[in-house]
């Protein structure tokens, strides 16, 4: 227990002594008849001032101290007691011819000390607002040590002035009546903050399903803003419920159990537009021909048999479908950007034309030196083409009706076809017959 020397100024006890030595009468004032103390004071000094030469002096106490003797007998210091009241010192003087004076004596009050002040030791994280230390109680004083030596500061309440990272400790008391009670310890502790979560930044196209973002670290709290004023949710998992297409930054931190909250981690989701779909143009072609490929422009083409894209039949700008058959095939092209995000499809249709029926042409007959008929064709066709030879090499005419030029007598074979939406249907064999005329011999008379 600390005392403290408010009420420790030296203890003179100006003791009036009357010495009778050869009838000669020294008298001495006594200016300070009563004293003061606190509790639990210790080696509070008391002496005679001046002391007679020659003279010894013995001292007592009504109680309430411990005497313990000084270097002579002219002084002492008293260690007092915890328990309040007065109490009286008693000095009596033996001179040298061996004569006891009167007792002389001093009252001493000793006032009782302060009960411990209360406080409650303060907590918080680096780089928050600090609080001070608060203790109940009057006439507090802070110090910085154990030993009570260092005044830090004075009142109930006491800002330390911390700010890093650490466990501060101070001692407080509080003082009644020039008296100072026992010294509490009190903590400030500035806790570090946690590290920052780990966060990876999403991306995704859009239209796609939208991932949510992602933190490591406990107490995961998400922020909109980087003033982190806007919490948009909690758990080390954000669905942002975003799905146009744009950047959209977050601020993720971890909060400690200390309450401290960590610096924050700043997460992107990127969700891409999607390219433009390509462009491609239908094909058309005759059964039995030679088959177009399907061209599309754009970068990473992929083409699909339905309409769901689900079935990929190739990639590449061109398509070499494979279909020989007559018939309407239609497929769906898609590009891929630099992100892999797929751009709505186009559909690019192949149509392959088939003729199978064959125009109709009736033989025709003439003789020779009369008019020579033209030949026609009929059918479900546009148009007609003549041929002189069967494998359709050398084109004779076209259109219906067809005139020959042929005058002499012979017999002559046309090939006709006829044609529709550019494709050519099978050839109709069809001959011309020019008659010669009888060689009639002359008339005889019998």
């Amino acid at each position: 227990m600390k005392t403290k020397l408010k009420l420790r100024k030296l203890k003179i006890l100006l003791v009036a002594i009357f010495l009778i030595n050869s009838h000669l009468l020294l008298a001495q004032t006594n200016t300070s008849p009563t004293q003061t103390v606190c509790a639990g004071s210790l080696a509070e000094p008391y002496l005679i001032n001046p002391p007679t030469t020659g003279s010894t002096y013995q001292w007592s106490i009504s109680g309430g101290g411990v005497i313990n003797p000084g270097t002579t007998s002219d002084n002492i210091t008293v260690d007092w007691g915890v328990s309040p009241g007065t109490y009286t010192i008693t000095v009596i003087e033996t001179d040298a011819n061996g004569c006891l004076g009167s007792p002389v004596t001093v009252d001493v009050t000793v006032n009782p000390l302060p009960t411990a002040t209360t406080a409650s030791n303060q907590t918080a994280c680096f780089g928050s607002s600090i609080p001070d230390l608060v203790a109940i109680g009057s006439n507090v004083t802070w110090y910085s040590d154990a030993t009570l030596t260092t005044v830090v500061g004075t009142g109930n309440n006491l800002a330390t002035g911390q700010t890093t990272v650490g466990v501060y400790t101070y001692y407080v008391t509080e003082s009644l009546n020039g008296c100072e009670g026992p010294a509490i310890s009190v903590t400030l502790e500035i806790y570090a903050l946690p590290i920052a979560p780990t966060a990876s930044n999403q991306t995704a196209c859009f239209g796609s399903s939208i991932p949510d973002l992602t933190a490591s670290g406990s107490n995961v709290t998400w922020y909109s803003d980087a003033a982190l004023t806007t919490v948009v949710g909690t758990g080390n998992n954000l669905a942002t419920g975003q799905t146009a297409a744009g950047v959209y930054t977050y601020y993720a931190t971890n909060t400690d159990v200390n309450g401290c909250e960590s610096n924050s981690s700043l997460v992107t989701l990127e969700i891409y537009a999607l390219p433009i779909a390509p462009t491609a143009s239908n094909q058309t072609a005759c059964f039995g021909s030679s088959i177009p490929d399907l061209t599309a422009s754009g970068s990473n083409v992929t083409w699909y048999s339905d309409a769901a894209l689900t079935t990929v039949v190739g990639t590449g700008n061109n398509l070499a479908t494979g279909q020989t058959a007559a018939g309407v095939y239609t497929y769906y092209a898609t590009n891929t950007d630099v992100n892999g995000c797929e751009s709505s499809a186009i559909s690019v249709t192949l149509t392959i034309n088939s003729f199978t029926t064959i125009p109709t042409a009736s033989n025709q007959t003439a003789c020779f030196g009369s008019s020579i008929p033209d030949l026609s064709a009929s059918g479900i066709g546009t148009s007609f083409t003549w041929y002189s030879d069967a494998g359709l090499t050398v084109v004779a005419g076209t259109g219906s009706p067809f005139s020959t030029g042929q005058t002499a007598v012979g017999i002559y074979t046309y090939y006709v076809t006829e044609s529709q939406n550019g494709c050519e249907s099978p050839a109709a064999t069809v001959v011309l017959e020019i008659y010669s005329i009888p060689n009639t011999g002359p008339i005889n008379h019998w």
